[in-house]
């Protein structure tokens, strides 16, 4: 009997354990569905020129998405080198595209521009690996 209760304690102590270490960290399909609307926000951003009066670009718009994903990205955990430098590369497109909008400057719509297709391809490195070899990242 006492066996017994020392098994079913046990049970208790495992589920537990693996119940507070799963619960503390984002997934990265969260993450990523956090991310696709404010890059959909930098995307759609069609202003030409920082002065154009009939259709502006906003810079402090595109700024802020910017600074929102670089802090959802320090959310993210690896499993491997490979994930780890691909988060990194992300970072560094966000960091110059949050860069370039600060700036607000002309060439700075082609700044964000160019930094955006390099996060685009990253992003799609990451899901492309990720999703279709190993089945553990969405």
């Amino acid at each position: 009997m006492k066996g017994k209760n020392f098994f079913v304690a046990g049970l208790i102590v495992v589920a537990m354990f693996m119940a507070g270490t799963t619960v503390g960290y984002a997934s990265d399909k969260d993450i990523c569905e956090k991310q696709i609307d404010l890059y959909i926000k930098i995307k759609m951003n069609d202003g030409l020129l920082p002065g154009d009066e009939f259709n502006p670009y906003d810079f402090k718009g595109v700024g802020e998405a910017a600074t929102i994903m670089l802090e959802n990205e320090g959310k993210r955990t690896h499993n491997d080198k490979n994930h780890a430098a691909i988060t990194r590369l992300v970072s560094g497109h966000l960091a110059d595209i949050k860069a370039a909008a600060g700036k607000a400057a002309e060439g700075s719509v082609e700044s964000v521009g160019h930094s955006l297709r390099f996060l685009y391809l990253s992003c799609k490195a990451c899901h492309k690996v990720y999703s279709t070899e190993m089945r553990l990242r969405p």
